[in-house]
């Protein structure tokens, strides 16, 4: 029978209808779960997780349901039930990652008998406190003596830990210890967390015997047997084993004896092991070795530029030798010798590194100035500059290189039916329509296409009579510094169609009074004309209008 959970789900969780469905066979499947959960009562939606590519199970999903009476009674009679030869893990659903990964109240349960199941291991421990989770780890249906139970803080888990840590269940001592990921886990901690009555002893004299060692170890407790290991002629090899009756004994006899003197000799006195935990030993202590020389090397690698064509890796590193010993100066150079004018500097510390770059960054050198960093990886360098250009882009209004210059006051929009003057943006096309000499105005009609994507504005507390008064009051307000300008293929005057482009780099430059200026109209001239003609008759056409150049020919 399944045990007991928790009446109410954890803090934060009992706004929550929501339950997590864990440790499911592969081949269960929606359809399975539905059938379950609809024997014990209604729910709302379910969802069983599948692989984005295979489209293969996870083994878990998510229950939503309508209240949490109802997300209660499957979690009370569903939790650790068989479907499909697996037991379900039900627990309420913990929508924040830092909540689940955190490890907070997890607990490690070993020693465990093979009757003891997830159910049972769970009735064992909820006496503390709520639990959110429990497992018990299992291998083809049969239990590993091992598994987890997750309390809701810490101090219930610190309470659970204190009265069942080193407790006798069917005849084995339980062993209750704080949960650590296998990320964090350390030789030390490996070491710290097991068990032995088999010890290692080396560094031993020729002369001392198995009975010596015997009567050394066997105050600390009941030592079963003591062997030396020998050459096939008979010699000691310096080391051999001590096997206690108990743990305790064994810990004892490592705490007191290791590096203590026998003879003239130091000995070592350890945990024996064999083989794979050797070898699972040495690769976390060389794997801690070679983060820790890695980082050392990050941090004490400093970045120099500026460089001046006459500094070579001796200058280099005499420069620097006055912040600290130097492992290795070097000025990057091309195939061809000549220097990049930036180069590295590696310390033998951070501290040194450091210093080298509080004295030495922005000095001048050979008429330049220094500029002095911790070196960095590509990869790295490439985060921070997307970061950068990331928070430049969200903070800016306008593209960087938009050409718009607001107006010293608030726009006020309006909506013109008559007329859309183009506000100047570079990354945009424009392309304007019936752009003739008998339109009967100064200014062309923007095309439908662009009333679309553009707005236009006229400042604030200035009156128009008229639209070409308008246009060459907003154009004094805009700096433009350059407009492409597609025409489309229209049937022109003449019964030609052509495209010229048109780039006013000025504003057009006009005055209140000069009407008749602004009156002449621009002709688009027919594409069979040379360019350069073209290029000569737009112009003397617009050469009255003011400052304007035509370009793009």
């Amino acid at each position: 029978m399944a045990a007991a959970p928790s009446l109410q789900p954890p803090g934060d969780l009992r706004q929550r209808a929501s339950l997590y469905v864990g440790d499911l066979d592969l081949e269960v499947t929606e359809m399975d779960l539905k059938t379950a959960f609809c024997s014990v009562c209604h729910f709302f939606t379910l969802r069983l997780c599948r692989c984005a590519y295979t489209g293969k199970s996870l083994c878990y999903g998510y229950v939503n349901f309508y209240s949490h009476n109802q997300a209660y009674e499957a979690l009370h009679k569903l939790n650790h039930t068989y479907l499909k030869g697996k037991p379900m893990r039900l627990m309420w659903s913990q929508r924040d990652p830092f909540a689940r990964k955190s490890g907070i109240g997890n607990l490690f349960v070993k020693n465990l008998v093979s009757s003891i199941d997830s159910a049972r291991l769970e009735s064992m421990f909820c006496k503390f406190g709520t639990i959110l989770s429990c497992k018990v780890v299992e291998e083809r249906g049969k239990s590993k003596g091992f598994g987890f139970v997750q309390f809701d803080s810490e101090n219930s888990a610190l309470a659970a830990r204190t009265a069942l840590h080193n407790t006798i269940v069917e005849g084995k001592k339980l062993y209750v210890s704080k949960f650590v990921k296998k990320s964090d886990r350390t030789a030390a901690t490996i070491y710290e967390e097991s068990e032995f009555t088999n010890l290692y002893v080396k560094n031993l004299a020729d002369n001392v015997t198995e009975d010596t060692l015997q009567n050394m170890f066997s105050i600390f407790g009941k030592v079963y047997n003591v062997v030396i290991m020998k050459d096939h002629d008979g010699k000691s090899r310096g080391f051999g084993f001590v096997n206690f009756d108990s743990p305790e004994g064994a810990k004892k006899a490592v705490d007191a004896l290791n590096g203590s003197l026998l003879g003239s000799r130091t000995l070592f006195v350890g945990r024996a092991q064999n083989k794979a935990e050797r070898i699972k030993i040495l690769q976390h202590e060389r794997k801690d070795i070679f983060s820790n020389h890695i980082e050392k090397l990050r941090l004490s690698n400093v970045y120099v530029k500026n460089l001046d064509e006459c500094i070579d890796d001796n200058k280099l590193q005499e420069i620097f030798s006055t912040c600290g010993k130097i492992v290795s100066a070097k000025v990057m150079r091309y195939d061809n010798g000549v220097s990049r004018s930036f180069g590295f500097v590696c310390f033998s510390s951070p501290g040194e590194a450091k210093k080298a770059l509080n004295t030495l960054n922005g000095i001048m050198l050979e008429g330049k100035s220094l500029y002095v960093a911790i070196a960095q990886s590509k990869k790295d360098r490439r985060l921070e500059l997307e970061k950068y250009f990331s928070a430049r882009q969200s903070q800016s209004l306008y593209p960087s290189n938009c050409n718009v210059v607001a107006p010293p006051i608030g726009p006020v929009y309006y909506n013109l039916s008559t007329f859309h003057p183009p506000i100047p943006f570079l990354q945009h096309q424009i392309s304007y329509q019936n752009f003739g000499a008998t339109m009967g105005g100064q200014y062309p009609l923007a095309a439908e296409n662009y009333q679309q994507h553009f707005c236009s504005y006229i400042p604030l507390g200035q009156t128009h009579q008229s639209t070409q008064n308008l246009l060459a009051q907003s154009c004094q307000q805009l700096s433009v510094k350059r407009v492409t300008s597609y025409l489309r293929d229209r049937d022109l005057n003449d019964g030609h169609s052509g495209i010229q482009n048109f780039c006013p780099r000025k504003g057009w430059n006009n005055k209140a009074g000069s009407k008749s200026r602004g009156s002449q109209a621009i002709t688009c001239f027919a594409a069979t004309k040379s360019p350069d003609n073209c290029k000569e008759d737009i112009g003397n056409c617009l050469h009255p209008l003011g400052n304007v150049q035509v370009c793009g020919f």
